[in-house]
């Protein structure tokens, strides 16, 4: 039977990070930039100084970028190649927490774990755009379930090295960053749990340093003596005003992750209380570190200006294990919660429904520009599936004496559906992606004409053509770069006057600075953009 239960989540987390993963287009602005800036490095064989559009760009370490163009090394320079690494990460990361979970929690719990993971949409959206905060997320969970083995005292050598690997990896991933939401975590919880004299810690400090060290900095320093001016750049433009208002833009109001932090966990996070509480049943050093590894990154993220729903990922694998450990306890509020969760797919079931049949026109946005037809054969199938879903849910919570551990199951197989399906739809769906322009773009290309973008930076126009585009009116970072590099960059004024000139120009705008552009003439429009050509 637990070989079953395990069979059965690990196929739904699947279906969950797998199905349709290369199905639709690179998703600007980010998962566009990151897969075009790998590809420029697959190309060029440059591994060490990231470009985009052919400028340096060093906003982030390269280690995202390196696992991102081992991909193309085994599907090519095409979506599925582009989020390969995202795909194993995710996996990766699933498996890191159903072993914890079979370690340290409830019977039943590190089946659950997998699929709670999987589903949950802070996770889906992070392992289906390329970013750097699945790698970052990846390597905070090692970390910290390592560092809880080590406090444990059930560590080997393996789980040591693992500490320091992680916590190495996470600065080459996004620097100094990556440091501070595990050892915050550890300083939330050490410091009232010390063990025995009897007991002694032993973290091997006088190798793993060094190990760290030896795994995060190599880079950094060729990079900084490589490049001058880099150190300035990485201190006062990345760090330093981050801390300002506004700094690297982003700019919320401290409550933000109030509301952003729960919704991005539904449904999973209601049950998360009701699984701190289990935990401390049966370990209450486990339930104190499980739910500060849950609130200290969206404490912590809360203090500066700039903000992003995905900074606080690291704080969702702990309440995936919260809400795991809940349902293996199966206590008779999880009963009501998923009973309320049922309630809840029916009406999201019925509102998509609305959507798919048009019943309330469509004015404007990206669903309008889908047109019916198409918005149909999206949301009418997710109407099904949440609807079968919640019934499923619903019934079997329906008195003390039902499932809820079945109701469960029905919330997770309809969620990774969901998922499946709607990323499976590829250019259906309401996504701002250069793709069906690109192609376009392609296709009407001759070795004279200027492929150019305006107004509006798209990565997604270089990956799709293989060509650097002039960009006009579009600022960009010039620091470290040569005159030659210099030449494609265009204030708007001198754009227009290329546009206006004896060259054929084929532009990539979007819609709303289509205006600009005098004469010419319409060559694709979708999913946000516009090309256009001069003649």
């Amino acid at each position: 039977m637990p070989r079953a239960r395990d069979l059965a989540a690990w196929g739904l987390a699947a279906v969950a990070l797998w199905v349709g993963l290369g199905s639709y287009g690179l998703v600007e602005p980010s998962d566009a930039r990151y897969a075009e800036i790998a590809r420029e490095m697959w190309a060029s064989g440059d591994w060490l100084f990231p470009r985009l559009l052919g400028i340096h760009h060093f906003h982030k370490p390269p280690l995202v970028y390196w696992v991102t163009a081992l991909g193309y090394g085994v599907a090519g320079p095409t979506e599925w190649g582009a989020r390969l690494g995202q795909g194993v990460l995710a996996t990766l990361l699933v498996l890191v927490l159903w072993r914890f979970a079979r370690r340290h929690l409830a019977p039943g719990a590190a089946s659950w774990v997998a699929v709670l993971a999987a589903t949950t949409p802070a996770v889906v959206g992070a392992e289906r755009m390329v970013t750097t905060d699945l790698l970052l997320c990846l390597c905070q969970t090692v970390a910290l379930t390592a560092a809880y083995e080590i406090w444990n005292g059930s560590a080997g050598r393996g789980e040591r090295v693992a500490f320091y690997l992680a916590l190495g990896a996470a600065f080459l991933t996004k620097g100094p960053v990556g440091w501070i939401v595990p050892l915050l975590v550890l300083l939330a919880f050490l410091p009232f749990h010390r063990r025995g004299a009897a007991e002694k810690v032993r973290w091997g400090l006088a190798w793993g340093v060094p190990l760290a060290l030896a795994v995060a900095l190599p880079w950094y320093a060729y990079a900084v003596g490589a490049v001058p001016g880099l150190l300035d750049y990485f201190l006062g433009g990345q760090i330093a005003s981050r801390l300002k208002e506004g700094g690297m833009g982003h700019p919320h109001p401290w409550h933000y992750y109030l509301y952003v932090f729960p919704a991005l966990g539904l449904p999973w996070a209601l049950l998360a209380p009701a699984g701190r509480r289990a935990a401390a049943r049966a370990s209450e050093p486990l339930a104190w570190f499980l739910g500060a590894w849950a609130l200290v990154p969206p404490i912590f993220f809360s203090l500066p200006a700039t903000k992003l729903p995905l900074y606080v990922l690291a704080a969702y694998p702990a309440v995936a294990l919260l809400a795991a450990q809940a349902l293996a306890a199966a206590a008779d509020e999880v009963r009501a919660l998923l009973r309320a969760v049922g309630f809840g797919f029916l009406l999201v079931a019925a509102a998509a429904l609305v959507v798919g049949l048009g019943v309330v026109p469509l004015r404007g946005g990206d669903l309008a520009a889908m047109g019916q037809a198409a918005v149909g054969t999206v949301f009418l199938p997710i109407a099904a599936v949440l609807a079968a879903a919640g019934a499923g849910a619903a019934a079997w919570t329906a008195d003390r004496g039902s499932r809820p551990d079945l109701a469960a199951l029905c919330i997770a197989a309809g969620l990774a559906l969901t998922v499946g399906w709607a990323f499976s739809r590829g250019d259906a769906l309401p996504l701002r992606t250069a793709r069906p322009t690109a192609r376009k773009a392609l296709e009407q290309l001759g070795p004279d004409a200027v492929l150019a973008e305006y107004r509006s930076l798209s990565a997604g126009l270089a990956f799709y053509t293989g060509r650097l585009p002039v960009l006009g009116g579009i600022s960009r970072e010039l620091l470290f770069e040569d005159p030659k590099v210099r030449e494609r960059v265009l204030g708007r004024e001198a754009f227009l006057d290329l546009w206006r000139g004896p060259r054929r120009v084929v532009a990539l705008t979007r819609p709303k600075y289509r205006k600009d552009l005098p004469g010419g003439r319409d060559l694709a429009r979708g999913n946000g953009y516009v090309l256009v050509e001069n003649r």
